[in-house]
Parts: structure tokens; C-alpha cells; sequence
């Protein structure tokens, strides 16, 4: 079986192209290790983002994938770390601040590693360039995590905790992603909503495009068992201005 070296990252400019050169240069004679298209984050520097692309590729690659994070979100470095899940044996490497939550609650964490000393002396600009990819790299190839980092607990891992209602991602098309429940549903229920100062009038409808254009709606959401809020053939969230990290509330009328 193909083992995957999947670079999740908010650089999505010429830096995106930097970051797979050197994950291809590193395992170039590896005929079993695929560099994947790289998972964008969006908006650039949200943890809370990548916390659901983490977890949503590793649900959609092979076991024994490699995921890679590369966003830089904090002012003060957090850990960066390398680990191994329990279940489906996913190696995940980038800054211990969220964004292996909700991975490590599904499948757990098996072991977990400092990677501090590769940032120990002068500032390395570009570390996910310089450092995070060529130890990604390294663990795709068979090395040993025990050789690349300093043991740590496991249990270590940064938790976030989101509040039910919390937008995890927002597709192209403005349709948001959502933590939690919305409960006993039937076609046709109405629902007043709120996000922000943003007040929306939506109806369930398993079916968002049978609506007429404009109509909002909850539907059932195609990761993870998620609900989805959106508007049916214009962009919603986008239009809206509403962002990752809100939250929805909501009731039925």
C-alpha cells in the first residue's frame, strides 16, 4: 500500500510549490511514498481550521499517512511536535496548539515527540520549509519517531474545547460546517438564526438546491455526520462576511 505525505498548510502561494519541491526532493527514491496536492487552510492562520482538515484527511487517506501542518498562528512558538494515532497508525507533525485535537480524540495518541531541538540557536526563517518538512519527509520514510524527537505524554496534546455551534470550515461556496446538533428534524421545519449580528430565516431541507435561489437552509453535512448551514446558488457565509470561529445559535419557529 501507498503512504500518503500530505501537507496541510495556509501557505497557498509560491510557498505552496516550495513546500511540496522539498517534500518530493526528500523522498524522491521512495517509490511508495506519494507527496500529495496540498489541503489548504482557510482563513490563513486559523487553528480552528485546521483542526477539522487534519482530521478530515485523515479520514480520507490511506493509513500510515504522514499529515503535515504548516501554519504559523500564534505570537509566542508553540511545541512542534511529531506523533502517531492509535487507530489507522496517521503520523501527524506541526505546532502542538489545536490543531491535532480533534485527530488524537477519534483515534488517540500512541506516542508524541518534542521536536524543539531542530529549532534550538539562531531563527530559522521558513521553518516548515527548512525543518518540519524534511522531518515529515523522514517519517515517510521509515524512520523511527523515537529517532526524531524527544519523548513526551502523550496526554500532551493542546485541547480546544469548541462550544457547540462553533464554524469549522466554509466551503467555496459559503456553505458552513458546524459543531453540534440541531436535533429532531423534518422536512420543512423552520428556524430563526443568529451568527454575529446576522439574523437568518432557514428551513431544513435534506436537499439544498431544491430551494429557490437565496433560501437559506440546515442540511446534513457530507463530513463527519457535521450539519450544514447554507444558501442555495449564492455564496452565503462568504457574502455575509461570516467566518471560521463563529458561532450559530438558533431556534425553532
Amino acid at each position: 500500500m501507498k503512504k500518503y505525505l500530505v501537507n496541510i498548510t495556509e501557505c497557498v502561494d509560491i510557498a505552496a510549490n516550495e513546500l511540496w519541491a522539498v517534500l518530493a526532493h526528500e523522498v524522491e527514491n521512495i517509490p511508495d511514498v506519494v507527496v500529495a496536492p496540498i489541503t489548504p487552510i482557510s482563513p490563513a492562520f486559523s487553528i480552528i481550521n485546521t483542526n477539522f482538515a487534519v482530521r478530515l484527511m485523515a479520514d480520507s487517506y490511506p493509513e500510515n499517512s504522514v499529515l503535515m501542518t504548516t501554519i504559523n498562528a500564534e505570537k509566542v512558538r508553540p511545541m512542534n511536535v511529531i506523533g502517531r494515532t492509535k487507530e489507522r497508525n496517521i503520523v501527524f507533525i506541526g505546532r502542538n496548539m489545536g490543531s491535532f485535537d480533534w485527530l488524537t480524540r477519534d483515534f488517540g495518541c500512541a506516542e508524541l515527540y518534542d521536536l524543539t531541538k531542530y529549532n534550538v540557536g539562531q531563527f530559522v526563517s521558513f521553518a516548515g520549509k527548512y525543518v518540519t518538512a524534511k522531518v515529515a519527509a523522514a517519517a515517510a520514510r521509515g524512520t523511527p519517531l523515537s529517532e526524531l524527537g524527544e519523548a513526551i505524554d502523550p496526554n500532551g496534546i493542546v485541547r480546544l474545547n469548541l462550544k457547540p455551534g462553533t464554524i469549522v470550515h466554509i466551503d467555496n461556496f459559503g456553505m458552513m460546517k458546524f459543531t453540534g446538533d440541531i436535533g429532531p428534524v423534518a422536512p420543512g421545519d423552520r428556524y430563526e438564526v443568529m451568527i454575529r449580528d446576522h439574523k437568518i430565516n432557514a428551513v431544513y431541507e435534506p436537499r439544498l438546491m431544491s430551494l429557490e435561489t437565496g433560501d437559506w437552509a440546515f442540511f446534513p453535512g457530507s463530513s463527519f455526520g457535521l450539519w450544514e448551514l447554507g444558501q442555495a446558488r449564492k455564496l452565503g457565509a462568504r457574502e455575509l462576511g461570516i467566518n471560521v470561529g463563529d458561532v450559530i445559535s438558533f431556534k425553532k419557529i
